[in-house]
């Protein structure tokens, strides 16, 4: 896509950074804050067109797109390679890397300066480097990284993402660099086989995703009752998912659809859904919105719903796809970080992720899956036999293109 093609303004925020990544710098050498702020691009950025965000800054997008054309063309693979604001391999102490779904962000934060005072000022304290919204961050880089040095000491991350990758794990799970770290199960997430065969990745929660319905709006529609049944071309336009295309949520749905039924699938899928529709799109639509009936989300944001009564959860028969919350630690810091480890994996997150309709796996936790629930994991045994980000980025052009193509 060129720089100089106006029609591109037309596209969200997220997207148009996804294909000119130089466009963040532009943007804020021109005041734009927003392209720095986390929750922005978190709420607004995948659904706001450049082009009003421009015109919110009474910026002219003529004049934004020559200034853009001058700062030279997208990388390859679509976004600059930044890891996160501040992070680098060298510097003194001990560094942590965080990345969490957003029902735990608050939560937590509080929860870890609450651990910070009760350790004391001269307690070992890493420095903190967070994952940022909207950003390639060591979440999606983490598979090319190729010295342990580049590795922090403490990986707490979210999703399936480059951690999980099979040349990160070949690269660095083997000899002694990572601890061990325990994989015994709570009871109701036994049977989705999340104890990691390499021992070195804990996987303390899991974040599920269900379908929901709003009854009023299903007409004749049948309720689906399992993701397989979202290929029905009787659902086409009437479902929505979170995010763009490209990434389509954060990737659990695609992969499972192409795993299970293949490419064509994956494209029916990608005719069928209307992409960008937050949650809150679907249950609380804006004056004179023609919502979907249907949408796919996590337990969370379908438990937000506001209007209850009228909205059926499906967990699917098969169970609801989930992604991963995990904890890896160097060995070098394991005693020292130990403190920390001990709150990732113990009851006060285990607690905390509960209260957010994520299930920990802890097996003393308390479950907050409904009765009869249960989860689905894309595998360990496909994680070891697949490099994961080119067939994340295969599956997301694939469903993208279809989609495109029917909209």
């Amino acid at each position: 896509m060129s720089v100089l093609e106006e029609t591109s303004l037309d596209l969200p925020v997220t997207r148009f950074l996804a294909h000119h990544p130089a466009g963040r710098d532009v943007l804020a050498a021109q005041g734009v804050a927003a392209v720095a702020d986390a929750e922005f691009l978190a709420s607004a950025a995948p659904f706001l067109s450049m082009r009003t965000l421009l015109a919110l800054h009474g910026l002219s997008g003529k004049l934004f797109l020559e200034t853009l054309a001058g700062q030279g063309s997208a990388v390859p693979g679509g976004m600059r390679p930044l890891f996160c604001d501040g992070y680098n391999a060298a510097g003194p102490g001990l560094r942590m890397f965080l990345s969490l779904p957003c029902p735990l962000k608050a939560p937590m934060g509080i929860a870890l300066e609450n651990l910070k005072e009760r350790l004391g000022p001269n307690a070992p304290w890493p420095r903190i480097f967070m994952d940022s919204c909207g950003k390639h961050t060591l979440n999606d880089l983490a598979s090319s990284l190729t010295d342990p040095a580049e590795v922090p000491d403490l990986i707490v991350s979210s999703g399936l993402n480059g951690f999980l990758s099979k040349s990160f794990r070949d690269r660095f799970t083997t000899g002694d660099l990572l601890a061990p770290l325990p994989q015994d199960m709570h009871p109701a997430l036994a049977d989705a086989k999340l104890a990691d065969p390499r021992g070195i990745c804990r996987i303390y929660g899991v974040n599920p995703l269900v379908i929901v319905a709003v009854r009023s709006r299903l007409g004749d529609l049948p309720v689906p009752r399992s993701f397989d049944d979202l290929l029905d071309p009787a659902y086409v336009g009437k479902i929505g998912l979170c995010g763009p295309p490209e990434t389509a949520g954060d990737s659990t749905l695609l992969l499972n659809i192409r795993l299970k039924h293949g490419p064509d699938a994956l494209a029916a899928l990608g005719r069928a859904m209307l992409c960008d529709t937050h949650p809150s799109q679907i249950f609380r639509p804006a004056p004179g919105a023609n919502p979907p009936p249907i949408g796919v989300m996590p337990y969370f944001f379908a438990n937000a719903a506001p209007r209850q009564d009228d909205v059926e959860i499906i967990w699917p028969a098969a169970g609801g796809l989930v992604s991963p919350l995990f904890v890896m630690v160097k060995q070098t810091a394991a005693k020292t970080l130990a403190p920390l480890v001990d709150f990732f994996l113990g009851p006060e997150t285990a607690a905390i992720a509960s209260g957010a309709l994520i299930p920990p796996t802890s097996p003393a936790a308390s479950s907050p899956l409904p009765d009869g629930a249960s989860v689905r994991f894309i595998g360990w045994d496909v994680l070891e036999e697949n490099d994961l980000g080119p067939l994340i980025a295969a599956s997301g052009k694939l469903f993208a293109k279809a989609y495109y193509a029917s909209h």
